[in-house]
């Protein structure tokens, strides 16, 4: 029953697809412009992300300690003073390192810092 109601919109679908198949045949090249579109997205991509990785790879080794802690505020500091992981810009970020906690002089130093991201 639907279909009889909608039989002047299906014929207007079939002849707009009728239209667009006569200019796609006329104007095969137009094929070709979303394999373009897709080469130049995947280069672009590929470059951000080639620079990127270059931008990161800039950060000396040493730059950061390599050290542990054993409180938050040694490695990150605190509202007025830097810690020994942000001390200078641009700055690095401190983690818990759970697994790999050091024992100095009784104490656990499990806080660590990491290259500036």
């Amino acid at each position: 029953f639907l279909i009889l109601c909608f039989c002047s919109r299906i014929r207007e679908a079939i002849a707009i697809n009728k239209v667009a198949a006569i200019f796609v045949a006329g104007n095969p090249t137009l094929l070709l412009v979303p394999l373009i579109q897709a080469v130049v997205a995947v280069l672009w991509v590929g470059s951000w992300v080639f620079f990127a990785s270059f931008l990161l790879s800039q950060v000396p080794q040493d730059y950061t300690p390599s050290g542990t802690f054993a409180t938050y505020a040694e490695a990150y500091g605190t509202a007025t003073t830097p810690g020994q992981c942000n001390d200078k810009w641009p700055t690095g970020f401190t983690y818990k390192d759970d697994d790999n906690c050091e024992i100095v002089n009784g104490t656990a130093q499990c806080w660590r810092c990491a290259q500036p991201r």
